[in-house]
């Protein structure tokens, strides 16, 4: 992890620009520095200082946050908004903050619906216990946060990581699913995820976790199209160092083994597609064009595979889109929640 000034200077030059690729609104939105709380020390990009807080909440940004313990762990999560209750469940090492940074929480709170976020197990401020996990666990993660807050009937939007965990949400406990959103993470496996989750498993089986530096390369190269890749050197530069912070983002190393882990075992599962036909509630698999793990043509086998699905891809992002392409993704997501 890059020192304490590295990561200070990140965020005044404009952390959400970074996060959303410059984007209007969300360097407007930057400008008040909302993650910054004065007399409290950023020891990353969000403050995970565990101080004092009352209880049933955990420190997050500086800020106390609401937190409930599920299956034994404590999970921290925000609920913004009225209306029609809408989930988001974050990628790997996704921080929740992400879903208001790049816009699209704002988005869905100022079109009527109520929107909850929380960080998964082993993201911080919630807690890590000990890996390896299984998506049994993530998905019983979030039907238990959604009993405790008396959520039925919710869409749920789950990106990458996270919609591995609302399509088996939605075969576990079918009655807190009202739609799904499936955002850059449904399809058969394709070569090139093929091989990147056997560098993983080879990664962690040799060394117990994931080298800091491949997870960046991994997350640079997977996250921006190619035409930045290629031709921005500047903006691919920002994003490298912007992503030298990650490894702050987890609770532990238990989190990042444990969430791998996790996908592993799911995306390996030769039952998985063929389950797909039992989920009956309105489906939308949303991919980005250039996403190489999940690219258009793997995702639209599964939107093909569900009863009631509809199909969408957002043109020139990569598996990055929602934080590259927000307002495309926002327009995509609202679209659907008003046809359900």
């Amino acid at each position: 992890m890059g020192s304490g000034r590295r990561i200070n200077k990140l965020m005044d030059v404009d952390m959400c620009s970074i996060w959303g690729l410059c984007t209007d609104r969300t360097r407007d939105r930057a400008s008040t520095k909302r993650h910054r709380r004065p007399g409290v020390r950023v020891d990353g990009l969000f403050c995970l200082r565990r101080a004092s807080c009352p209880e049933g909440t955990v420190r997050d940004q500086g800020a106390c946050v609401e937190s409930v313990v599920v299956n034994g762990v404590r999970i921290a999560y925000e609920r913004t908004g009225r209306g029609r209750p809408v989930v988001l469940a974050g990628g790997t090492g996704m921080p929740p903050v992400a879903w208001e940074l790049c816009g699209v929480r704002e988005d869905l709170v100022r079109a009527g619906f109520e929107v909850i976020t929380y960080a998964a197990r082993g993201v911080a401020p919630s807690e890590a216990p000990a890996s390896p996990y299984a998506m049994a666990d993530m998905a019983g993660d979030l039907a238990g946060l959604m009993d405790a807050l008396g959520l039925t009937s919710a869409t749920v939007i789950g990106y990458s990581l996270g919609s591995f965990t609302v399509e088996l949400l939605a075969h576990t406990r079918p009655d807190l699913v009202a739609s799904v959103v499936l955002m850059a993470g449904a399809g058969p496996v394709t070569g090139v995820l093929d091989a990147m989750l056997a560098a993983e498993a080879e990664l962690i089986a040799t060394t117990g976790r994931l080298p800091a530096a491949f997870t960046r390369l991994q997350s640079l190269l997977s996250s921006l199209p190619p035409a930045v890749l290629c031709d921005d050197e500047q903006q691919t530069r920002t994003w490298l160092e912007l992503l030298s912070a990650q490894e702050d983002l987890w609770t532990s190393a238990d989190g990042e083994v444990g969430q791998a882990t996790a996908a592993q075992a799911w995306l390996r599962d030769p039952h998985r597609m063929a389950a797909l036909t039992d989920i009956t509630v309105p489906v939308l698999v949303l991919a980005f064009e250039h996403d190489f793990y999940f690219p258009p043509r793997a995702a639209k086998i599964s939107a093909d595979a569900l009863p009631q699905a509809e199909f969408t891809v957002i043109a020139d992002a990569a598996h990055g889109g929602l934080l590259t392409h927000p307002k495309e993704t926002s327009a995509a997501l609202l679209a659907f929640l008003t046809r359900t």
